[in-house]
């Protein structure tokens, strides 16, 4: 039986839709789901850019969906700073998707923002919290775009230690 389903998300698409499985699986079973959003260490810059501008957050008057701080005011909290703007944005991510999940019904609700390795820090945050399913989406921004399932959910499949769900 599930208990407890870690959720892992960067806020694309796919990301989404993995939100919204996990809550389908949770719900019914009154399972726990973390959401979970891995910011690596030191960033690039040209990764970081591609990432606002996908969420149009090219423009400063620019918000990211259901996203309470306008991208401006990110910008004045943390200038110069794109380490502290990413984690900003993270607890944004995992906001928007926890709100999801409870929409759908998702009584038990945590979100987790983490830094590290993706593959890595979900694996270790699954044994953490003891997550007897981890969900994760086939595509992902930046860096994820094509290169997520050929290796950071084929590290996820191959060593959890409980089932893994890739949503495509």
């Amino acid at each position: 039986m599930i208990k407890h389903v870690l959720v892992a998300t960067d806020g694309s698409d796919k990301a989404r839709e993995a939100v919204a499985m996990a809550a389908h699986l949770a719900k019914p079973v009154e399972a726990r789901l973390t959401i979970l959003h891995v910011i690596l260490h030191g960033p690039k810059a040209a990764e970081t850019s591609r990432f606002f501008q996908r969420e149009r957050l090219a423009h400063p008057q620019a918000t990211m969906p259901s996203f309470s701080r306008p991208t401006d005011e990110l910008f004045q909290v943390s200038q110069g700073d794109i380490g502290q703007i990413v984690s900003v944005l993270g607890d944004g991510i995992v906001e928007e998707a926890a709100n999801e999940a409870r929409s759908l019904g998702v009584g038990h609700v945590d979100a987790r923002v983490e830094p590290g390795e993706y593959a890595e820090t979900i694996l270790a945050i699954a044994e953490e919290i003891g997550a007897d399913m981890i969900v994760v989406g086939s595509r992902g921004l930046g860096r994820f775009r094509g290169m997520l399932l050929g290796s950071v959910s084929r590290k996820i499949t191959q060593r959890a230690h409980c089932s893994v769900m890739v949503v495509r």
